[in-house]
């Protein structure tokens, strides 16, 4: 199996905090999942590059850069979703751009809504889902997807979110960890590895 070059982006930063919900700032979520993940991927024998591994700003152009200069295998954006005067709303959902995309995407998404307890709200083409392309999903040279990995506008999801940041990581980085042993055309037993 070839072992991965990961570029992780925890989204938002510094002075764009992103969705802030209870006190609760989406980038510090990111940035912490993102950690985790790395460490945990790192383990399983792959490379990782985080776009930030503090509080930084970063702009699209830089966070793509990254792939580039990292000579990336794959890239994976960690957001979280919020809408506001709608507390009920909550779940994961995860984005690809083209269908080149779809493959690493939906193992991401999988291994997420199998796994974290949350409601599945599916796993989306930009485009179709929000009428636009995710400019964080414009490198069309490496399978890219972003992750939503819950509403902190919901109090439900924002308290999963901020209990289960390891959790959260190891499974981020499981969901790569089957990419490439699909890719590689190796099976493994994901249901006892995550229990």
């Amino acid at each position: 199996m070839k072992f991965l070059r990961i570029v992780g982006d925890p989204g938002h930063g510094d002075d764009k905090p992103g969705a802030v919900y209870g006190g609760t700032a989406e980038k510090d979520i990111n940035l912490a999942v993102c950690l985790r993940f790395a460490n945990v991927a790192r383990a399983l024998g792959h490379d990782v590059f985080l776009t930030r591994d503090r509080d930084t700003g970063l702009s699209i152009t830089d966070r793509l850069k990254a792939i580039d200069e990292y000579k990336a295998d794959v890239f994976l954006s960690v957001h979280c979703n919020a809408i506001e005067n709608a507390p009920t709303v909550n779940g994961i959902e995860t984005y690809y751009r083209d269908d080149m995309d779809f493959p690493f995407a939906n193992l991401i998404h999988k291994t997420m809504a199998a796994h974290s307890g949350r409601r599945n709200i599916g796993l989306f083409q930009d485009v179709v889902r929000l009428g636009k392309r995710l400019a964080v999903l414009s490198d069309d040279k490496v399978p890219s997807a972003l992750v939503e990995l819950g509403f902190l506008s919901n109090p439900s999801d924002r308290a999963y979110l901020i209990e289960n940041i390891s959790t959260i990581g190891e499974l981020l980085a499981h969901g790569v960890d089957w990419y490439a042993h699909e890719k590689a055309g190796k099976i493994k037993d994901w249901k006892a590895l995550l229990g």
